[in-house]
């Protein structure tokens, strides 16, 4: 098999959020999983204990939450407070109509179809009740724990047998590469992925990201040496940018524009 033949794995941040599809709703996970992709839940919880998909601390920004409470955190509502806001409008009126879900509508989709896979980002959620309802739905082996803390990843890994856990690592290079390092020193213990953040250069010459070619070349090393996949989110791209890092042999990604990204892939195969 030619490496351009190879499988690219590619997570929706936030289910494709910023540009392509409502920030954290149902409609973002179906639009990702049709293109093949594993979107991404931000999880928080209610007042009255349902876990939730939203980015914010609060409701403001991608729901129609009136000025009055909007700018409340979502662990002062109870769920059924949050059913009459719609998380589509602002986006576009074509997703009118969606709501802040439920995980647990979300794990309802996937159970049944091991294909769709879910990335969860822990913000403002219990681990033990997070893996009780993994548990409950059986949807084990098709979610990806994911936060900043390697502690965390560890825990999530215990409580809920058959998640994958990724540490996702961000901020300035000196900080990436610390953190890194950090990961590296412990055998990537709790770990089976990690994602790396690509910030733009501001030079527009030569390699486009603060993150250098050489670190990422040998970071996956390292990770392939330990099995486990390293997986990056560059910000911004281009054809030749995505082209750059797919000719190092990167094979995981997370992107916030899924059709863009795919399409240069798919040049990318055909050597454009």
């Amino acid at each position: 098999m030619s490496e351009r033949d190879e499988q690219i794995y590619w997570q929706a941040h936030r289910g494709g959020g910023l540009y392509e599809a409502p920030d954290n709703t149902m409609g973002a996970n179906r639009y990702a999983w049709a293109l093949g992709g594993i979107p991404e839940a931000d999880v928080r919880t209610t007042r009255d204990g349902v876990i939730v998909c939203l980015h914010d601390a609060t409701p403001a920004r991608t729901t129609t939450a009136p000025d009055a409470v909007k700018d409340r955190p979502i662990s002062e509502f109870t769920f059924e407070e949050t059913r009459s806001w719609d998380a589509g409008l602002k986006f576009d009126a074509k997703f009118a109509g969606e709501r802040i879900p439920a995980l647990e509508d979300v794990f309802a989709e996937m159970q049944g179809m091991p294909e769709r896979q879910i990335y969860l980002d822990l913000k403002q959620v219990d681990l033990e009740q997070l893996g009780r309802l993994i548990d409950r739905y059986g949807v084990n082996r098709q979610v990806i724990f994911t936060h900043n803390v390697q502690d965390n990843c560890v825990r999530m890994k215990e409580i809920a047998e058959g998640v994958r856990s990724m540490l996702w690592i961000g901020g300035a290079p000196d900080r990436i590469k610390q953190t890194y390092s950090a990961a590296l020193d412990s055998g990537f213990r709790g770990l089976d992925q990690v994602q790396i953040h690509l910030k733009p250069r501001r030079e527009k010459d030569g390699w486009p990201y603060e993150i250098g070619a050489e670190f990422l070349r040998r970071s996956l090393e390292e990770t392939r040496r330990a099995g486990v996949d390293l997986e990056v989110l560059p910000f911004t791209f281009d054809q030749a940018a995505i082209g750059a890092l797919l000719d190092l042999g990167i094979r995981w990604y997370a992107t916030d524009e899924p059709a863009r990204f795919t399409d240069c892939v798919r040049r990318w195969r055909k050597g454009e």
